[in-house]
């Protein structure tokens, strides 16, 4: 599934569907998985789109870990409501990458949550962060030099805060 302008496809995830485990007491889906399935969609996105994922993680020795994450939960998924997620790239240096991930509610189109994530590449034999290869630069820079003709998220860069009456 990909949303398409300029002859660009924006990567979006597998729909996927909640599942009774993942809801808690308060009869939606438990923030732990929301967490998962943002996951799940970035390991596919590493892989296909960037093709730094498992694959190359397994013969490279190298790949993402994560820095940061901070989410936004906007609305809720209830038991087998289907959702998919967008991912935009939104900065990048030779080592470390800025994305957005954002969920959607597959039947009503609605955003459900965001998640701002910030990854580093490190070699796992030495356990230090390491700088990518030049294709895989190139490919980074490609993303997201085409993500900018998208709208991000206004969750972006929020700061977590209680706000004063």
């Amino acid at each position: 599934m990909y949303t398409k302008k300029n002859n660009f496809e924006l990567f979006e995830s597998s729909v996927q569907s909640v599942r009774e485990e993942w809801i808690d007491y308060n009869g939606h889906m438990n923030v732990a998985y929301y967490t998962l399935a943002f996951d799940k969609a970035l390991d596919d996105f590493l892989e296909k789109n960037l093709e730094i994922g498992p694959t190359y993680v397994k013969r490279e020795k190298k790949g993402p870990y994560s820095l940061q994450a901070n989410y936004h939960y906007l609305d809720e998924l209830r038991l087998t409501d289907e959702f998919f997620t967008k991912i935009y790239l939104i900065n990048s240096d030779n080592k470390k990458i800025h994305l957005v991930l954002e969920m959607i509610n597959f039947n009503t189109n609605k955003q459900v949550a965001v998640c701002e994530t910030l990854l580093i590449n490190v070699d796992l034999n030495i356990r230090k962060s390491v700088e990518y290869d030049i294709d895989v630069i190139n490919r980074i820079e490609d993303y997201k030099k085409n993500s900018k003709i998208f709208k991000l998220p206004l969750q972006i860069g929020k700061e977590i805060k209680i706000r004063k009456k």
